[in-house]
């Protein structure tokens, strides 16, 4: 961007950024505070039986989110989230498809996987920002996939 500063579209790019940077590891979780809201809404598929997840549907605080990107990292501990297409922002909204790639690490309830497989799947994230945060988060991920790569799912 030419002639400095920033617009407030790129700022709700960068707010979009540092949100896959804290699931990517790279954030502490005190510094959360400076762009997840207090109050927090998610839009999921319910998959916590499976993979030892809190259940995303009922993560209404930062703090709740906070616990699902450990279950996450714990999961997955070298999780990485590239986002591509995006991030694209339309008023209060933005969006982003990402790939995740990362080593089982074991402990999912219904998973067969041995620790140590390498697992990849897709998905797209859409973040409403509120006063500068991010307030709710809606998530379709290729969940069929991973639970697939994990051997959590049973072969009727």
């Amino acid at each position: 961007m030419s002639g400095g500063g920033t617009t407030a579209l790129d700022d709700g790019k960068v707010l979009f950024e540092r949100f896959v940077d804290l699931w990517n590891g790279e954030v502490d979780y005190a510094d959360a505070a400076e762009f997840i809201a207090d109050d927090f809404t998610v839009h999921s598929a319910e998959l916590a039986r499976y993979l030892g997840f809190p259940d995303s549907r009922t993560i209404t605080t930062r703090d709740g989110l906070l616990d699902w990107v450990t279950a996450v990292r714990t999961l997955l501990p070298d999780a990485r989230f590239t986002t591509r297409p995006g991030p694209l922002r339309e008023g209060d909204l933005v969006a982003g498809g990402y790939t995740v790639t990362g080593t089982y690490a074991g402990g999912a309830p219904a998973a067969t996987a041995a620790p140590g497989t390498e697992v990849a799947y897709t998905g797209m994230s859409i973040v409403r920002l509120e006063n500068g945060r991010i307030a709710e988060y809606w998530v379709l991920s290729d969940a069929l996939g991973l639970l697939s790569q994990l051997g959590a799912l049973s072969r009727a």
